[in-house]
């Protein structure tokens, strides 16, 4: 059976450009590690006095030695992090890892030694004051120290790359479960709430409904809307994830009651895919997309306009479009706290690869793009005891 590493993939936030490039964090520990490194490979060699001149040539070469391998060192490192990146772009089984990473661990310092040997004899030759008697020949035996050292190095490092990986991933592991028990429990708070008496309120609405004359059928329908949608936002809230057909259906409801104001102000096009319409997504993020568009939208515009919903699945992920008449910066100043928190909830439930964005795809459009991956382990469920 293999053994599982418990490393993570490759966030969706590395772009190759990063993967590339790094963070600032990470350059500040690859100095600090490779600072430690070289003072302690050349304090020796700078305390030490020279007896002559020719001790102190060779001391001078030796100290050009010590550099050169920090410097090939420090960029094997980092080719290193951006092969590791590459193979865990999926997670691995500790074996599959090691087989994977074994062939680079190899290659890079065979590469990193051959530059080394090049790169002292192409300097000691330039050396006119070199001893005759110590002018670098090609030997093997100093090509495999040199390799052999540098080999050490790079498994030292990878072994500290991966236990710094492990550790965050385990603390971020841990924040976000502490991040989704306070969901659960809010939401569980709001589920006990508007448990507290809801046949009143739907029997509040079936008697006005009665009270409506049976001619007035545009208002006893409306009613009956509004029912089914608060009923249905009820049994929903109770849930981390929905599929997307239940969400068109209570938007599709929602809009035709915001129709009755609009009147033809509003239009709206949906078109989904069936693959797309079992997608689990967070109840009421859709609605409150449409909400936005509507508010933000439709209202500030004389004649109105369509809303235009689509969803399809492609490589593996649900991509999920709000388009809607109006401006972009109106939309941006106005739904920047709404779409962080709707952010925020998309990236417990769903990683680093959900996003969810506002765009302007053509002059007067707005576009809320939203793309979600399979979800990751159901919101932890939450019991609040009595007190």
């Amino acid at each position: 059976m293999s053994i599982l590493l418990d490393l993570p993939p490759t966030p969706a936030s590395h772009s190759v450009r990063r993967r590339w490039l790094g963070t600032p964090i990470y350059w500040a520990c690859q100095l600090v590690g490779w600072g430690g490194v070289l003072v302690a490979f050349i304090g020796p060699i700078l305390l030490h006095e020279p007896r002559d001149a020719q001790e102190q040539i060779l001391l001078h070469l030796a100290l050009v030695l010590r550099l050169i391998q920090i410097g090939v060192g420090l960029l094997g490192a980092h080719l290193l992090r951006v092969v590791i990146l590459w193979i865990l772009r999926q997670p691995r089984s500790l074996g599959g890892f090691i087989l994977r990473v074994a062939p680079w661990l190899l290659a890079i310092p065979l590469l990193e030694t051959t530059w080394l040997q090049i790169s002292v004899r192409v300097y000691a030759l330039a050396m006119p004051d070199l001893p005759s008697e110590a002018r670098l020949e090609w030997t093997l035996s100093d090509f495999l120290d040199d390799f052999s050292f540098l080999f050490t190095l790079a498994v030292i490092w990878t072994s500290f790359y991966l236990a710094a990986r492990f550790y965050r991933h385990q603390q971020q592991t841990r924040l976000d479960q502490a991040r989704l028990l306070a969901v659960a429990r809010e939401a569980e708070l709001r589920s006990l709430k508007a448990q507290i008496n809801p046949h009143f309120l739907f029997n509040s609405l079936n008697s006005l409904r009665a009270l409506m004359p049976p001619e007035d059928e545009r208002s006893r329908a409306t009613v009956s809307r509004l029912a089914n949608l608060l009923r249905a936002s009820l049994a929903t809230d109770q849930e981390p994830l929905v599929p997307l057909a239940r969400e068109l259906a209570m938007v599709e409801g929602y809009l035709e009651i915001e129709k009755l104001r609009h009147e033809e102000r509003l239009r709206w096009k949906i078109e989904a895919s069936a693959a797309a319409r079992e997608w689990p997504v967070p109840p009421f993020v859709l609605q409150g997309l449409v909400e936005n568009a509507i508010k933000h939208g439709i209202n500030r515009i004389e004649d109105g306009g369509e809303i235009e919903i689509s969803a399809h699945v492609s490589e593996g992920r649900l991509n999920l479009d709000v388009t809607n008449p109006g401006s972009f910066q109106a939309a941006s100043a106005g739904t920047g706290v709404g779409l962080a928190n709707a952010r925020a909830r998309l990236q417990l439930l769903f990683g680093p690869a959900a996003s969810l964005e506002l765009l302007a795809p053509s002059l007067g459009r707005v576009q809320a793009r939203v793309r979600l991956p399979m979800p990751l382990a159901p919101a932890p469920a939450v019991a609040l005891s009595s007190p």
